[in-house]
């Protein structure tokens, strides 16, 4: 009975020094919990940091859907798709269509979930809405002064984030044979720009570039840009507006 008594006895001495040169480790001091805890605040943190850092902006797209630029048609879904990328939660969007007349079609917050059906829009980026292509032409002025209304009534709403402009412009064509007010293209394009803005002409050829380069080369964050390199044109133009 005395032997088994001391074999007991010796055992849990045994346990009980073993427990005592090996202690168990609070959970809160295990190198794997910190580094699960680390690699947590990276993986959510950072993505939350920098969303946090990014400017909100006010995105417009405004197209010419007139039939000099029907044709384009192809490129303008990819330009359309372009700027929906470049959009993040809490921009303002604002997105027009124009011709010999411009129509605005929305003036609301971008919020993530719109996103795909922004993206299924741009299918029918160029189908002419109720009131728009009825005479031939094309008017710059008439679109930039429906998106300069949109943007003051962001203003008047408190809205002072900066403003990217995209305008996606065949050629500046003759409404009713009057001719176009470049000076006055000019200064509307200023007054976006003088607020943190930025704007793109975008457009099919050099055709373009022609008619505006030589009023608009000194205008400060301001692009003349081709279907073909839209793409780095939208891209730069955010990443300005942004800073």
């Amino acid at each position: 009975m005395n032997g088994s008594k001391r074999r007991k006895q010796s055992v849990i001495n045994h346990n009980k020094s073993f427990e005592e040169n090996n202690p168990e480790v609070p959970l809160w001091k295990s190198p794997f919990v910190w580094l699960c805890s680390v690699a947590g605040v990276l993986l959510f943190g950072v993505p939350l940091l920098l969303d946090g850092l990014t400017h909100r902006v006010v995105g417009v797209l405004m197209v010419d859907v007139s039939q000099s630029n029907q044709p384009f048609k192809e490129s303008l879904k990819v330009l359309c798709r372009q700027y929906s990328e470049s959009l993040v939660e809490g921009d303002t969007r604002i997105q027009g269509k124009f011709a010999d007349v411009a129509t605005i079609l929305n003036n609301q917050k971008f919020a993530e979930r719109d996103r795909l059906l922004l993206q299924q829009q741009c299918q029918e980026v160029m189908v002419l809405p109720s009131g728009v292509g009825k005479i031939p032409g094309t008017s710059l002025v008439e679109a930039l002064s429906r998106m300069e209304m949109e943007i003051q009534h962001q203003h008047s709403q408190g809205n002072t984030q900066p403003v990217v402009a995209i305008v996606a412009i065949n050629s500046a064509e003759l409404v009713k044979q009057q001719p176009q007010d470049f000076s006055l293209i000019k200064l509307k394009i200023e007054r976006i720009v003088q607020t943190g803005g930025a704007v793109a002409i975008i457009g099919s050829s050099v055709n373009l570039e022609n008619q505006l380069s030589q009023q608009l080369t000194k205008v400060k964050n301001t692009q003349i840009c081709t279907y073909a390199d839209s793409q780095s044109c939208v891209e730069g133009l955010f990443e300005i507006a942004r800073k």
